[in-house]
């Protein structure tokens, strides 16, 4: 069970999506969604950029399928749930599967640094196609857009940058494939 999710990307085999909904207008905006995830699907993106992605095609193409959330209070409560700890484990992807806030919250962040990011196109472009889920995309972000990705989450939290918010590989714990995976 995950958050708001509608629809789902499935890599396996020949991608495809599954959905459930009853009418069109319902449906148009988590096919947009999903087909970003297929047209992104070759490139080895971090979680976070991958959704974010498909989020933001997704309020671009469907606008007025996604009522616009209160921005002050969204904005106190990820100031309030993020803190070094948990920003790893959005840069990592393990947030986007928790049930609750850590979903919510991470699918919105991932909106937000994509929107950022986005606003030199080619720059952003390059990034995308250089990023690796290895790393979250550190290396790509510094190359290509000149940002530490963490010291940019501080500054879009009205945080002081800290470089415990920079995705740090060694500190994932991935957890162990399910037999058969």
């Amino acid at each position: 069970e995950y958050a708001e999710s509608s629809g789902m990307f499935i890599e396996a085999g020949c991608g495809h999506f599954v959905t459930i909904a009853a009418d069109l207008l319902a449906l148009e905006p988590i096919i947009v969604h999903e087909l970003t995830h297929a047209c992104v699907r070759h490139l080895p993106l971090p979680r976070w950029l991958n959704e974010g992605l498909a989020v933001n095609t997704e309020q671009r193409l469907s606008p007025g399928a996604n009522p616009r959330p209160d921005l002050p209070r969204l904005h106190a409560r990820h100031q309030s749930f993020w803190n070094a700890e948990r920003i790893q484990s959005f840069w990592n992807g393990q947030s986007f599967f928790e049930v609750g806030p850590p979903n919510e919250l991470s699918y919105d962040l991932a909106r937000l640094l994509v929107a950022h990011l986005a606003a030199d196109w080619t720059s952003f472009r390059d990034f995308a196609l250089q990023s690796s889920h290895e790393d979250a995309g550190a290396q790509a972000a510094n190359d290509c857009l000149d940002v530490a990705l963490g010291a940019l989450v501080c500054a879009l939290l009205d945080r002081e940058s800290s470089p415990d918010w920079e995705p740090t590989p060694a500190q994932w714990h991935t957890e162990p494939a399910p037999d058969g995976a």
